[in-house]
């Protein structure tokens, strides 16, 4: 394949996002993925866009923007962009987590976001499947909030990239990258030599080893959480994201629930094992139904580990790798939120636009060390 402008290796929601980003501004495109496009991070992902545990400042406001962005793409991409606004709901025993949320939510409306207390009944009225506790008066409101099927909007990112023109392959290991220099001038793709005028990364949670063979040190490690399906509960449907004590859950494309509770998933990451995998969805389900009763009824259809990225210091990376001249990567616990604005940011700086300010407290540069000889493969 001749006359590649752009090679995004990893389709997960950033690299999908980049592709169509790249694509759009008229690069030729050609867009790889080991596995199925989608299937990796972003499908065990649970997919809450917002900026609300999000530090410090600088952070919060890129995943505000991040959120913007979500947006700005559905009213672009139309009714296929998987995007279900509403907002989220949070609420906290008495006590140290409590005091946090009071704090939080007071910091979130000083630099603007909207970040609200409403009361008992307006919860009630807003979210119909909900029972809450009559002595809980007040509970968090975070209106921008979102959650977003993250399939259904890589499928639609890739299928808008190939109408753009892109090349999509899917089950294609990138198996070495030759550098000369300080370029990457070939990947070598199921035994095929492929030259690109800039190649960008997006391989999450496989970021650390992927690069290491150029002499790239980027210290993204791996962090697991365990997510359950439960079957469709009878009553009103949930309409979106609730954090409550000990569970947090949001709707499900298909009519069920989708749960998580923080404290079980290092349990999770302990064992592995399906017998340990059932029984910590079970009690999933269990605490759910101490809000969403009608969950009580429900079965758990499918539980599923996610491993997703952590760069060292919890912070996206995103630029240029400083050792490189033509070579970007990505690399964020926060994909999900982040993956159109970050794809879009670094697609036009590989384009030849300016940097992007919002990205400057981000960049690999931070984590530069002397990079050492690549490997030989």
């Amino acid at each position: 394949m001749q006359g590649i402008d752009v090679a995004v290796v990893g389709l997960g929601i950033v690299g999908a996002s980049a592709a169509y980003a790249a694509a759009r501004r008229g690069a030729r495109v050609l867009a790889l993925d080991a596995g199925v496009a989608g299937a990796g991070t972003s499908a065990t992902s649970f997919a809450w866009l917002n900026a609300v545990r999000k530090e410090p400042e600088t952070y919060h406001r890129l995943n505000a923007d991040g959120m913007a962005a979500h947006v700005a793409l559905a009213r672009e991409l139309g009714g296929d962009a998987g995007h279900h606004d509403g907002g989220s709901l949070e609420w906290a025993q008495p006590g140290a987590r409590a005091d946090e949320l009071r704090e939080r939510v007071a910091r979130l409306a000083a630099r603007g976001y909207p970040a609200t207390w409403i009361d008992r009944r307006e919860a009630a009225r807003m979210e119909r499947a909900l029972v809450l506790a009559d002595d809980l008066e007040h509970i968090a409101f975070y209106a921008a909030d979102a959650w977003l099927d993250a399939p259904r909007l890589i499928r639609t990112l890739l299928r808008a990239a190939v109408q753009l023109g892109a090349t999509v392959r899917e089950r294609a290991r990138v198996d070495a990258m030759r550098a000369r220099g300080r370029r990457v001038e070939t990947l070598i793709v199921d035994g095929e030599r492929l030259a690109a005028s800039a190649v960008l990364i997006c391989v999450g949670p496989s970021t650390e080893t992927f690069l290491a063979p150029l002499g790239v040190h980027l210290p993204v490690g791996r962090v697991l959480g365990l997510l359950a399906l439960t079957s469709p509960p009878a009553g009103p449907p949930l309409q979106r994201v609730v954090h409550a004590p000990g569970i947090h859950l949001r709707p499900d494309p298909s009519g069920g629930l989708l749960l998580g509770a923080e404290d079980l998933d290092p349990l999770a990451a302990a064992d592995e094992s399906p017998r340990s995998l059932d029984a910590l969805a079970e009690r999933l389900r269990e605490r759910v139904a101490r809000v969403v009763p009608a969950a009580g009824a429900t079965k758990i259809i499918d539980r599923r580990i996610g491993v997703r990225p952590m760069p060292a210091d919890g912070h996206t990376i995103a630029g240029r790798i400083p050792s490189f001249d033509n070579a970007w990567v990505i690399a964020t616990h926060s994909g999900v939120t982040l993956g159109p604005l970050l794809g879009r940011y670094i697609a036009d700086e590989i384009g030849g636009s300016p940097a992007h300010a919002a990205l400057a407290a981000f960049r690999p540069e931070r984590f530069a060390r002397a990079p050492t000889a690549p490997m030989r493969r």
